[in-house]
């Protein structure tokens, strides 16, 4: 649908869609994300392999080009684009859906993901916008708004979106952790502390998400309470054992424990993951110096420096 105000394809849909938008706005409800390298859709997972993604896709141009005038196959096909990380397509065929019938509130925040697959939060934020005022008691609409506020470091708007969140649904985990993430980012130690450590005990240490976990045991490794931090890092690389961050804060959290073995173990893991990370070889640098192995220390500050380099050229 909605291509935005960079003239990506199809800019009719603009002149298309803003009668509907005038009226929407008419029912004014409006309130509003995320964490740089963390998505706003970070839980959003592909329905099927690439190649039955690639099979659906097929078939769903099939039915466009028997049905021009239905609208349903060209949402699902767009859906289907995204999914295959075709997102211009996927953009297009969302344009030329708004043509035959409104979107839903559903559907423009299904939109706004692709714009923020494009890093065009402006975009993703202008339609979750329409979203709310269509759906203001939508909470998964009103979350990507918030995540999406907080990606462009907007803290105030989206911590008033995830307190809506919480009034309609006062047990949200992803609110209450992501408003945690507010209090923390707008240096109120306090509060990030309680909404942190609140969702931590909502969330299932044996259940598959494990960013509750990992954003308290951060936050209490910057506070310099590794102690505190052990805990939640361990449960957050366990639930995920892919997951480099979470080796990462986990190692220096056993470093700063004085566990130079074990905090050595989880950052070469952490390398190991995510080899491209400067970051995280220059901690395993670090952590080889001061357990005496220097040769490993220089190799690490050497992969380190390059790494960055590379980034900063980019």
């Amino acid at each position: 649908m909605v291509m935005g105000s960079k003239s990506r394809p199809v800019l009719s849909v603009l002149l298309l869609l803003s009668t509907f938008c005038t009226a929407v706005a008419q029912n004014d409800h409006a309130v509003k994300g995320a964490q740089g390298a963390s998505s706003p859709y970070r839980n959003e997972v592909a329905s099927a392999a690439a190649a039955s993604l690639a099979e659906r896709e097929q078939t769903l141009r099939r039915a466009v080009a028997e049905q021009p005038q239905a609208s349903d196959p060209l949402y699902e096909l767009a859906l289907v684009l995204r999914q295959e990380r075709k997102i211009n397509e996927s953009l297009d065929a969302y344009t030329r859906a708004a043509a035959l019938r409104k979107p839903t509130a559903e559907q423009l925040r299904s939109v706004a993901i692709d714009y923020v697959l494009l890093n065009d939060y402006e975009d993703a934020i202008r339609w979750l916008q329409v979203a709310v005022r269509m759906e203001p008691r939508n909470t998964d609409v009103l979350y990507a708004l918030g995540r999406c506020y907080y990606s462009k470091q907007s803290f105030a708007d989206a911590g008033t979106v995830y307190q809506a969140i919480l009034a309609i649904d006062p047990h949200n985990l992803k609110a209450e952790e992501n408003l945690g993430l507010v209090f923390d980012a707008t240096n109120q130690p306090v509060r990030a502390d309680q909404a942190l450590r609140t969702a931590a005990s909502w969330a299932d240490p044996n259940g598959i998400d494990e960013w509750p976990f990992l954003d308290f045991g951060s936050f209490l490794l910057d506070q310099d309470r590794p102690q505190e931090a052990l805990e939640p890092l361990r449960i957050a690389a366990r639930i995920r054992p892919e997951s480099a961050v979470s080796h990462e804060k986990l190692g220096r959290t056993l470093l700063a424990l004085h566990d130079s073995k074990g905090g050595i173990a989880e950052l070469e893991r952490a390398t190991e993951l995510d080899p491209s990370n400067p970051k995280t070889h220059y901690e395993l640098g670090r952590a080889y110096r001061q357990a005496g192995q220097a040769d490993r220390a220089r190799t690490e500050f050497a992969i380190s420096q390059k790494l960055y380099s590379t980034h900063s050229q980019e």
